[in-house]
């Protein structure tokens, strides 16, 4: 199987904040602009690594808006900021106390997150582990943002396995709206074909973990006993190609190169990397290595896709 190369990169890699998921210089831009806004909402704090605190003791979280904050130019910045302050002083997010059972069934989805994004794994310690980046949490979908409750809170509202169900349910109907858009993506008669479904909805690089209904719903009839190598580079997009013929190798290489560059280029990243899905099991078949793209054939894998002969 071919690979490509990727040039590494000549300059050097600005250095990255050990609390926010920002580079060191931003964070700290983040942290003074945060000390403004809440002085100007009438409210003196003391700046931390990942929080500030007033003098009442209450802590305001800097994670969630040192992400969203990485998905704007710089210049939207103090904007930004001053909106998410004014939110936090004057009407807190509801939290799961504040919201009726029916209010949650219709806002919780399972959903596909960058485990490098998620400020605290102990909140989720049955959280199903997928590769190097990826974890499967349960999400409420809130007028203005998203929240992602720790387990313990799931429990106390009648059990974390129902509601895993009851978001995998929300998953499925989006899965048959008319907000995601399916199209299959050539390459001029070279082989390697994949399908790529997009849309607007925050949850739609959650659908593949329903792989094989998604398969179902958009190229019906399919065999899939061979398993569906899939790409979730972020959360607005996803792409996957059912191996099912000789060119599904050339596949696999180009939707390695499609992971890399749309996690690393468009907001909500969720992986770079290509996984082998079959029988509900995913297996990471990529990695990379000093900044060097490789694929990972092992010798089912080679069998799946005809190259043990090879």
């Amino acid at each position: 199987m071919g690979l490509f190369r990727r040039r590494k990169r000549e300059s050097q890699e600005p250095q990255v904040d050990e609390e926010l998921p920002l580079t060191v210089d931003q964070a700290a831009r983040l942290r003074s602009l945060a000390r403004t806004a809440f002085a100007e909402a009438g409210r003196e704090v003391t700046v931390y690594a990942d929080h500030v605190e007033d003098d009442a003791g209450a802590r305001f979280g800097l994670w969630n808006l040192a992400a969203l904050c990485r998905e704007h130019p710089p210049a939207d910045w103090p904007q930004l900021v001053h909106d998410h302050v004014r939110r936090l002083v004057t009407s807190p997010g509801p939290s799961l106390e504040d919201m009726s059972d029916e209010e949650l069934r219709v806002s919780t989805y399972l959903r596909l997150v960058e485990a490098a994004g998620v400020p605290d794994r102990s909140w989720h310690p049955t959280a199903r582990r997928i590769g190097e980046d990826l974890l499967v949490v349960l999400s409420v979908d809130l007028p203005e943002t998203v929240t992602t409750p720790p387990e313990r809170d799931w429990e106390a509202r009648g059990g974390l396995a129902g509601w895993r169900e009851i978001g995998a349910a929300n998953l499925r109907a989006l899965l048959v709206s008319d907000d995601v858009v399916h199209e299959r993506v050539g390459h001029g008669g070279s082989g390697g074909d994949f399908d790529v479904v997009m849309g607007d909805p925050f949850f739609t690089g959650s659908l593949p973990l329903l792989m094989g209904e998604v398969v179902q719903r958009f190229t019906p009839g399919v065999d899939l006993s061979r398993g569906v190598l899939v790409a979730v580079p972020f959360r607005h997009q996803f792409a996957w190609r059912v191996v099912d013929g000789p060119d599904a190798a050339i596949a696999l290489d180009n939707l390695f190169r499609f992971a890399m560059l749309g996690s690393a280029d468009a907001p909500g990243p969720l992986s770079p990397h290509v996984f082998w899905v079959r029988d509900g099991e995913w297996r990471q078949v990529t990695r990379l290595v000093d900044d060097q793209p490789q694929v990972i054939v092992e010798a089912d894998l080679a069998a799946a896709l005809g190259l043990d002969g090879q």
